[in-house]
């Protein structure tokens, strides 16, 4: 359970289109007395300035120190970086990998591109005839990979490690 002291202090919910998971975490954060905001991933650069501390899902960490979490995670990592803004990957051991990888191109998942039109109104989607054209094709990547030099930190249930200590928690 989260204790918030009597400082300033907050959660600022990052979230992206289409699947919009954010608002569950949101939810959970101002039900639990944490204030929190929520916002749109493309309003990240703005925001960023007024954070202290990234703190980023993930889905794996590659023995290579890449951290494989959902689509975005990298930009956000990126931003972070840029505004000297310590980066803290969540990552439990069992989802350590042995896999090495350096993008996100090569090996993911796709999601469903119809998900991408998720508007108010369906019709009102710029590409919502995009199966008529046979020259587009929507491509909704379910992960990204974010490299090590972007994480300040990886903490775990056995300790706080850097990327680069993936390849000794699996051996």
């Amino acid at each position: 359970k989260a204790v918030v002291s009597t400082q300033s202090t907050g959660v600022m919910v990052v979230d992206s289109r289409p699947d919009l998971t954010g608002v569950a975490s949101c939810e959970r954060l101002t039900a639990a007395g944490i204030p929190c905001s929520y916002v749109y991933i493309n309003s990240c650069t703005y925001i960023m300035k007024k954070v202290t501390k990234v703190l980023l899902a993930s889905d794996a960490l590659l023995a290579n120190g890449y951290v494989l979490g959902p689509v975005g995670t990298a930009m956000i990592g990126l931003i972070a970086s840029n505004y000297n803004t310590p980066v803290i990957v969540c990552c439990e051991t069992y989802k350590f990998s042995e896999r090495v990888q350096t993008d996100s191109i090569l090996y993911n998942e796709l999601a469903d591109p119809d998900s991408m039109l998720k508007t108010l109104n369906a019709d009102d989607s710029l590409v919502a005839g995009w199966r008529e054209s046979p020259n587009t094709r929507l491509v909704n990547l379910v992960y990204d990979t974010t490299p090590p030099a972007l994480v300040s930190i990886v903490i775990t249930e056995i300790a706080e490690l850097p990327c680069t200590s993936a390849p000794v928690v699996l051996r």
